[in-house]
């Protein structure tokens, strides 16, 4: 019993899972690195996970991957791979899987699956309203899954559990780019989990998120801030705000505040690639980090 107690508290401590489930997963090195503050331009594989509406801007087919084990827990990681494309100038699709917490087919605790598609498109504005550059909309729709093994008192807790939801998100570009808006809303459709007979259950995290970017020097320095209104009882509200400068458009340096925790990282921008490390302080806990690779192949 000590051990799926022990293995529980230490992914809900580790993801910040203790007001709502499935709040958005915390990956990718320039999104962690800039307190995901920057959901105003998400124009890589992330936009499935941040906002769908970011898949509006990718051409050709992107891919990331990363995995990383939190504080260096044993059993505990987090997996995520996302893979965008733009279908033939029609729409941008996009595919994203996430498998974090307890490494659970041996032993026990508690684990979280998303897997989900997104589609978007872009619209050129500028020949209508010349201060307006384009406006880009994206839907994704997301299975959500809990797995959870070793619990001692019911049996009939230890299983896996599925529900379905999805976000919506929108991206504005003006002035040739100096300023950008997003909004986008997780997991829409109030959803509850409850693994034992006659709980109440779990809310799963809703909340609206509004963020804006500006270059305060460009294209060399930019800004950016966003805030998280928590749409339901369970969800917390947050405020981040980042700042990224570049240097020849091929090495980038981060920094952020996410609800008062500092966050950093470096980038590299290559041909085709980027590689991106990001950390975060999260006090007691240590630092929590993360790193991936970007490639993309512009095939259309």
């Amino acid at each position: 019993m000590k051990k799926i107690i022990f293995s529980v508290l230490i992914v809900l401590l580790c993801f910040n899972f203790s007001f709502a489930l499935f709040e958005t997963p915390f990956v990718g090195g320039r999104y962690i690195a800039l307190g995901l503050a920057n959901v105003s331009e998400v124009t890589d594989p992330y936009a499935v996970i941040y906002n769908p509406a970011g898949l509006g801007y990718i051409g050709g087919i992107a891919i990331s991957a990363n995995y990383s084990e939190p504080f260096g827990v044993p059993g505990v990681n987090l997996i995520n791979v996302n893979v965008a494309g733009n279908v033939v100038d029609i729409v941008q699709v996009g595919l994203t899987f996430s498998s974090y917490g307890a490494d659970i087919s041996a032993t026990s605790g508690l684990r979280y699956l998303i897997a989900g598609m997104s589609l978007a498109k872009s619209f050129e504005l500028s020949d209508i309203i010349a201060f307006l550059d384009s406006f880009s909309i994206g839907l994704s729709g997301k299975g959500l899954g809990l797995s959870l093994r070793g619990y001692e008192l019911d049996e009939s807790a230890n299983t896996d559990k599925w529900n379905f939801n999805f976000d919506a998100g929108i991206n504005l570009s003006m002035f040739d780019e100096l300023l950008k808006l997003g909004v986008v809303g997780y997991n829409l459709i109030p959803t509850k989990f409850s693994f034992l007979t006659g709980t109440q259950g779990t809310e799963v995290y809703s909340a609206l998120k509004v963020g804006t970017s500006i270059y305060l020097i460009k294209p060399y320095m930019k800004a950016f801030g966003s805030y998280s209104l928590g749409l339901n009882s369970s969800s917390p509200f947050s405020f981040s705000v980042g700042t990224e400068v570049s240097y020849a458009d091929t090495i980038f340096t981060r920094i952020g505040l996410e609800n008062n925790r500092i966050t950093m990282g470096l980038g590299l921008k290559g041909p085709g690639f980027e590689l991106n490390f990001g950390v975060q302080n999260r006090g007691n806990l240590g630092w929590y980090y993360q790193a991936d690779v970007i490639g993309f192949v512009d095939i259309f």
